[in-house]
């Protein structure tokens, strides 16, 4: 949702027990309030997820606001085929970052950062640390989607298996082997162009 867009309370819901997602979703199909409601149940959980992975305020914002207007839009496809709602936020979330960061140039600007005064490390040692965080994320980005999801849930937002198997719709056992081949395929990637890394 935009951010000069107040977003819909859910003060309305009554004094009882607050409705579960399904029947959320199927009011929010038709009625604004209700995906309101939705929006201020998962906004921070998504937020935070975002953030864990890109690491810039403004831009998680951004994205945010980016996954819910997806949502909104696809509202009317959505079906709780064993995944809970909680869940297809999170997979269109983690599809938008990944977007994000594909059409995102990773170059670090070298001249601007000679021109800076000595403050702390190097430039080199700085773009070093850059180039090895970008080198993950590039790895974690060549996961299969359900890979990927499952580590940025475990890493990014240090869920509890059990979470994660509800978010994205799997059995423990699946995630945690997801979690261990994803892992598996990320040292591997990393190891692979060691010694290649100092060519730029």
């Amino acid at each position: 949702m935009p951010r000069d867009a107040a977003p819909v309370t859910a003060g309305s819901v009554g004094v009882g027990a607050p409705p579960d997602d399904t029947e959320l979703v199927e009011r929010a199909q038709g009625d604004a309030e209700a995906f309101g409601e939705l929006y201020d149940r998962y906004v921070a959980d998504i937020y935070r997820f975002v953030y864990s992975r890109l690491r810039d305020r403004e831009v998680a914002e951004d994205v945010t606001s980016e996954v819910f207007f997806k949502a909104l839009r696809a509202i009317d496809r959505y079906r709780p085929t064993g995944r809970p709602f909680r869940g297809w936020l999170y997979r269109i979330a983690a599809n938008a970052i990944t977007d994000h960061l594909r059409a995102r140039r990773p170059a670090v600007d070298l001249e601007v950062a000679g021109q800076e005064p000595h403050r702390g490390p190097g430039v080199d040692e700085q773009v070093m640390n850059r180039r090895e965080v970008a080198r993950v994320w590039a790895a974690v980005d060549q996961l299969s989607e359900a890979q990927r999801t499952a580590i940025v849930l475990k890493l990014g937002q240090d869920m509890h298996t059990a979470d994660i198997a509800a978010c994205m719709g799997r059995s423990e056992g699946a995630v945690k082997l997801l979690i261990h081949r994803g892992l598996t395929v990320i040292r591997e990637r990393l190891a692979e162009p060691a010694a290649e890394g100092g060519a730029a």
